[in-house]
């Protein structure tokens, strides 16, 4: 008897995500053209890689790219309806997987460039602007949280890939190949300029790294100036707070603000 056709479509997904073979019973012959589709399929996936890594495409190389890109897909294969996030683990799985984790640059690159692409395509939404500070009592202050715009994102990185990455986005050959930073790990954040919708991108200080880290978790102004005040001048830590606030909102990445308790107009 023949299968109903969700059931064959269900064992062709199968076998294209995981290799069974369960369809070939329902095929004449066993499905002798099976592997077209086979070939068909990872092609496409790899094709999708190659266009969200170029840059680490290039640092490795074809056959290297090629090789790095084809394990992850066969230990990672597309789960989401929209093959967009097939490389969301790459970055993670590059650093852990031998022997690409010898090679933490490629890591990195991958980290840089799957940021700036979240940025790119994330949903829209309407930043607050400057005023929006002047319009808080003061006695919200102290446990005003924040929300964020859904295309920032942010990456811890060890090296500096980012004119390496530029130049390959301008079609230009990248001058060096990037180099590990004197000072240890930096935080960068990517997001979308409401303005002009292209994609920015900066490293953030340490101090505030460490301050933006906690309001990205839920954490309030009065944290946020505590934890300053531990990892810089404690005597300006509110000022300071304040200064990265209103950088943070003139950058368009901040579209709520909210405290327990208490509205205002």
């Amino acid at each position: 008897m023949t299968a109903p056709l969700f059931e064959l479509q269900d064992l062709f997904q199968d076998r294209l995500l995981t290799g069974r073979a369960d369809i070939e019973a329902h095929l004449t012959s066993g499905g002798p053209f099976l592997k077209v589709y086979d070939h068909a399929y990872v092609a496409r996936l790899l094709e999708v890689m190659g266009e969200d890594f170029p840059a680490v495409h290039t640092l490795l190389g074809d056959d290297a790219f090629a090789e790095a890109a084809s394990a992850y897909v066969r230990g990672h294969p597309s789960r989401a309806r929209s093959v967009r996030w097939l490389g969301a683990g790459f970055r993670n799985w590059l650093g852990d997987t031998v022997p690409w984790s010898d090679l933490p640059v490629v890591a990195d690159m991958a980290a840089f460039e799957w940021g700036l692409g979240l940025a790119f395509d994330a949903p829209d939404a309407d930043a607050l602007g400057v005023a929006a500070l002047a319009a808080v009592p003061p006695e919200a202050w102290p446990i005003l949280t924040f929300d964020f715009h859904p295309a920032l994102n942010t990456a811890a990185l060890r090296h500096d890939v980012a004119p390496f990455q530029q130049a390959m986005a301008r079609n230009q050959d990248p001058d060096a190949a990037p180099e590990e930073f004197a000072d240890g790990s930096q935080t960068w954040a990517f997001w979308r300029d409401g303005g002009t919708c292209q994609v920015r991108y900066r490293a953030l200080a340490r101090d505030e790294a460490v301050g933006f880290a906690l309001l990205w978790d839920g954490g309030d102004f009065q944290a946020l100036c505590e934890i300053l005040a531990e990892v810089s001048d404690e005597d300006a830590a509110a000022l300071h707070a304040a200064g990265y606030l209103r950088g943070w909102i003139e950058a368009g990445w901040i579209t709520g603000l909210s405290a327990p308790g208490l509205s205002w107009a």
